[in-house]
Parts: structure tokens; sequence; C-alpha cells
């Protein structure tokens, strides 16, 4: 089994080894639905088998669970509690981060994605056979929200920074966004072959795998039709470089907290891939690098981001350690001029942490070293 750390991606990229490289962390396991817990672990549902398995940060591959029929999507709550669709058997299960059951209940029509709602613990998901998107809280308490008479085979559930949801229809890979009365609002069409796998939303854009084609795009939800193709060519399960690198079948796709790093499974091969090294330029997203200056200041255990804002916009400010993990965040709407912000590292450890600015749409990011 090839195994590739998640730190070890991390010092890479913290290293400033920016190029998009594609690894194999795990053969022969997973291929359908996959979610990150908070301490770096990757999960990922086996469509074909009965399992989910757990992939730790050293490489080591166990099974969480294998109680199912046919898992498909799996999402974490904020109390790391994990939620499974068991797609055929139509059950929805939720587990501790034990692996301890925690609840059951059957879902007619085969439950399909699965995410959890921002700033909530409620979590969404999407009936394949039913075409519905539904909501249900930690009691249990179902709501269809959607039944909107496009979806077609809906699986794929992403948000974006301003909170909007996205579903990806697998059968005619189409993605809609969610209007607040149910109705679904039509951004694009991804690839020319069956199917649209899932969707992942990270650096301003929405990404899809269409498994008939090996490939994986990347969507611009602000458009339409607005899509071109991220990485992929012909079957197979080349490392490497971006550009020469082919996936088999790709399917779950999801970002780490620093959006810079990508998690694949290929259905076709059942390998966990990796792609590392999809930098946050300032460049592709329009904000001056001049604009964002951050000062370490050892003597005191804080380190000063300043920003200089043209705009009256909404904006975020995150700190990731050097596992992609957020340890600092701050959201707001900020008028022009210039902000400042204090921040205690007192209880960081050293090491390179990455400090990420948004203004709506609009990245830019900067490495700091704290010793």
């Amino acid at each position: 089994m090839k195994t590739t750390t998640i730190f070890g991606i991390a010092l890479l990229l913290m290293t400033k080894i920016l190029a998009q490289t594609v690894t194999t962390f795990a053969e022969g396991t997973p291929d359908d639905g996959i979610a990150l817990d908070a301490d770096g672990n990757i999960y990922a549902s086996n469509f074909t088998g009965d399992s989910v398995f757990k992939y730790a940060p050293d490489g080591t591959v166990s099974t969480f669970i294998n109680v199912f029929d046919t898992p498909n999507g799996i999402g974490f709550d904020s109390q790391e509690r994990l939620y499974v669709c068991d797609w055929n058997d139509n059950k929805l299960y939720r587990f501790t981060n034990l692996g301890d059951l925690d609840g059951e209940l059957t879902i007619p029509g085969n439950p399909s994605g699965m995410i959890k709602v921002i700033n909530n613990d409620d979590m969404i998901y999407t009936r394949y056979g039913a075409n519905t998107i539904n909501r249900i809280t930690s009691d249990f308490e179902i709501t269809e929200i959607s039944s909107d008479p496009m979806l077609n085979g809906p699986v794929g559930l992403a948000y974006d920074d301003m909170e909007n949801l996205y579903v990806g229809n697998y059968n005619d890979r189409k993605i809609f966004r969610l209007q607040s009365d149910g109705s679904l609002a039509y951004v694009a069409t991804v690839g020319n072959a069956s199917n649209l796998g899932f969707i992942a939303y990270g650096q301003g854009y929405l990404w899809g795998t269409v498994l008939g084609e090996h490939k994986i795009y990347k969507i611009n939800p602000m458009g339409i039709d607005d899509v071109m193709i991220f990485a992929g060519s012909i079957a197979g399960g080349a490392d490497g470089d971006i550009a020469e690198a082919t996936f088999n079948q790709p399917n779950g796709i999801t970002f780490n907290d620093a959006e810079d790093t990508m998690y694949i499974t290929d259905f076709g091969s059942k390998n966990l891939r990796v792609i590392s090294g999809i930098a946050l330029s300032s460049n592709d997203h329009n904000i001056n690098a001049s604009n964002l200056q951050v000062v370490t200041k050892p003597e005191s255990q804080k380190i000063s981001v300043q920003f200089k804002n043209t705009h009256d916009e909404k904006y975020t400010l995150e700190i990731l350690n050097a596992t992609g993990q957020v340890v600092y965040n701050e959201k707001k709407i900020i008028t022009k001029g210039n902000l400042i912000s204090e921040i205690s590292t007192q209880s960081w450890v050293t090491g390179m942490y990455v400090v990420k600015v948004q203004l709506g749409q609009k990245y830019l990011t900067k490495r700091i070293l704290l010793e």
C-alpha cells in the first residue's frame, strides 16, 4: 500500500513547493463519499462494499464501520458524529467518533449526499431515487426543503462562503443553487459523459468529478456554464504533476480547511488520491498582495494582521496551522479603510501558518513562521 501523510503534504506546501501534485494515499478501499474530521483523519465510504474506512494522518488505514449495504455520502456534525447514507438499504445512520451507533432511521428514496448546515448542527441530505433535498435535526426530525422538478438523481452537496447551498445531479450532471423558497437556480452542466459524482467548494469555486470522463472540473458558481477541466484525461492511476496524473472514475471530493489540498476517491480503482499544492493565488483572485501585511511579535506572543480594504465588503480572516486546521477565525462586514487585528499566539505551537483573507469571492494568503 502506498501512503503519504497529510502532515508530509502540509510541509511541502508550507515550504512553498507549490506544484500541484497528485499522490495515492491508499489503495483498494474507498470509492465514494469522503469527509475529514477535526483531527485531520480522512473517512471514505465503499459503495460497492459494506464499509466506511478511516485514514489517519500517519497513513494507517482501518475499518471504521462495516454494517452497510451500499454506503454513499457521509458527513460530520459539530459534535464529530458521522452521518452515513446507506443508498440501497434506505437507511441513515449516525455514529460517535468511536464508531458506536448513535441512531438510525429508515429513509425511503435512496439517501445519497450529506453535508452539515453552516452554523447549525442540522444536516442536509439528498434522496437520489425520490429527487428531494432534506434537512434533519440532531433529534432526527426531517423537513423536505426542495422537490424541484429539475432534481434528477441528486447526490453532491456544497456550501459556498456566502452560505449558498449547491446540489449536483448524478444523472444529468447539472449543478443548481438552492433558493430560499426551495426552487433551484441553474449554474452549469459539467462534462459530456455520465455521471457527475460529488461536488465540493473551495477557493471561490465549485469542483465536481465526472466518472465517465475520468476528470475533475472547476466551476464558477456565480456564472452560467462557466466550467473548465482541472485535472484528468484517460482512465488511469498515474501520480505526479497534475498535468500528467490520471484518475479512474473520480467520485468523492473534498478540501482541507486551508483549501489547498483536495481529496478524491476513485470509483474504478478504489484508491484514495490527494492533490496537494493547489495554490491560493492573489493574481487569480484579484486582491493586491501588498494590501495584506502580517507582523509577528514574539516578545508579546502575538501577530498583527493589517489589511487595506478598498470597498465595503464581507470580510473573513482565517489562520490555519500546518495540518490545515483553522486556529483563528474572524468574519464581519468592514468598511473602506485599514483593518488591524492583534491576535494572541500564546497557545500555538511553533511552525508554519497560513494567514488567509477573503473578500466576497476573492482570496489572498501569506505564510508565516512562528519560532
